[in-house]
């Protein structure tokens, strides 16, 4: 008897990836593809356009090929933006919300979904909408939430809270990517810790990226290491204070290669202020505004001195895994939620406080006259703890637990 297929509804990492969500959802689309050959999929991404800015023609076609072969069906949601942006605001939420419910309730017979996976803000409220049968078989996995980036937006914290819930009521489950999101989602959304279950991030089959961006020139004799999205809880203004710190010091500071990024060709409001912030406490920087993958590659780069994550608030912390699979560090964070599990100061790496300049500074100082002997063992537990985030290992245990009827068929 033909089984049912796996639908996978995400916001991010199909026809383009600008976030670190992004890059879990493309390990998630890998696992299942690299797992379950011969299983029926639906994948349901927010729908963009080629004319979006966030529609990356090479990672689309990288999509394409990991699929390729696959008994897949691709079936686009609408997010009321007209193909425009994946995200959004509340109200395209609520759209991408209703539409996807409203596409898998549509669905009869064989091509009723045995197991969805619903991943990201978008679809927080997919539970309010899917059908009760349907509802019961749902994975919702949030990679964060209102209450911990946009907590004075209460109108989205009620949305997400009310999807939550319903979701839960229905028999569905809510996925927990760190023991900072399980505490999170009990405390602050009220989620019964019988419907959470531990799906905690890690690394899987990453995407291949293109050529590593050439260095400027400063940055070829040392450099300090910072990426994320370009938001204020990114921390990235208490690096840029941190640096400034130990400047006044007379330490010799290394050049901040600074990729706090969007997808959009021109620099945003804030990416400005950054720039102009880093020139106002003279800390030699280079900011780079544009996502692009192939930013990993400087994980590689000998003249890196440090890879430092300042979040003022980060639900897992993806980019110390990053650094430790590359070899790479000393890894200098602050202790801001699921960042806690991953750098154990002193051990894999070094910690401040967050919104603490002058701790970040004392981390980096200890990150950047590590003596070479202390370096090694550094990075030797940095891999061994890495390596026990195994997105393979959880996702398919995870997988297996709410969908036994799949079976599983490893690749030879």
């Amino acid at each position: 008897m033909m089984t049912r297929p796996i639908a996978v509804a995400l916001h991010d990492g199909f026809y383009g990836c600008g976030t670190g969500a992004g890059l879990c959802n493309w390990s998630l689309m890998s696992v299942l593809a690299h797992r379950y050959p011969h299983a029926r999929f639906r994948l349901m991404p927010i729908g963009l356009s080629e004319a979006s800015h966030e529609h990356d023609a090479h990672w689309f076609r990288t999509t394409g090929r990991l699929w390729a072969g696959r008994d897949v069906v691709i079936d686009p949601v609408d997010n009321a933006t007209g193909n425009a942006t994946r995200f959004g605001v509340l109200d395209n939420f609520q759209a991408a919300s209703s539409d996807a419910s409203h596409r898998l309730n549509r669905l009869t017979g064989a091509d009723r979904p045995g197991l969805i996976l619903a991943s990201d803000a978008p679809f927080h409220g997919i539970g309010v909408h899917l059908e009760p049968e349907l509802a019961a078989r749902t994975l919702l996995i949030p990679h964060s939430t209102g209450a911990l980036h946009d907590p004075e937006n209460r109108d989205r914290v009620r949305f997400e809270h009310e999807g939550f819930i319903e979701l839960c009521r229905r028999g569905g489950k809510v996925a927990a990517i760190s023991a900072h999101m399980r505490s999170h989602l009990a405390a602050d959304y009220a989620v019964p810790k019988s419907a959470l279950i531990d799906l905690p991030n890690g690394l899987a089959h990453e995407p291949a990226s293109g050529p590593t961006p050439d260095l400027p020139p400063p940055a070829r004799e040392g450099f300090v290491l910072a990426m994320g999205r370009a938001t204020p809880y990114k921390g990235f203004e208490d690096l840029l204070r941190a640096l400034h710190l130990l400047r006044q010091s007379r330490f010799p500071v290394p050049h901040l290669l600074l990729a706090a990024v969007t997808e959009t060709a021109e620099p945003t409001p804030y990416q400005r202020h950054l720039a102009n912030l880093a020139t106002q406490l003279d800390t030699p920087t280079t900011v780079w505004t544009r996502f692009d993958p192939a930013l990993r590659g400087l994980y590689a780069d000998p003249a890196l001195r440090a890879v430092v994550v300042p979040s003022r608030a980060e639900p897992y912390g993806r980019i110390p895994l990053e650094a430790y699979a590359a070899g790479a560090g000393p890894v200098v964070a602050t202790t801001a939620g699921g960042l806690a599990d991953l750098v154990v100061d002193g051990v894999t790496g070094f910690s401040a406080p967050p919104e603490d300049p002058r701790g970040l500074a004392a981390a980096l100082h200890q990150a950047l006259t590590l003596s070479p002997a202390h370096r090694s063992a550094m990075t030797v537990a940095a891999r061994t703890l890495g390596a026990r985030h195994d997105y393979d290992r959880t996702v398919t245990t995870v997988v297996e637990t709410l969908a036994p009827w799949l079976g599983r068929r490893e690749l030879s």
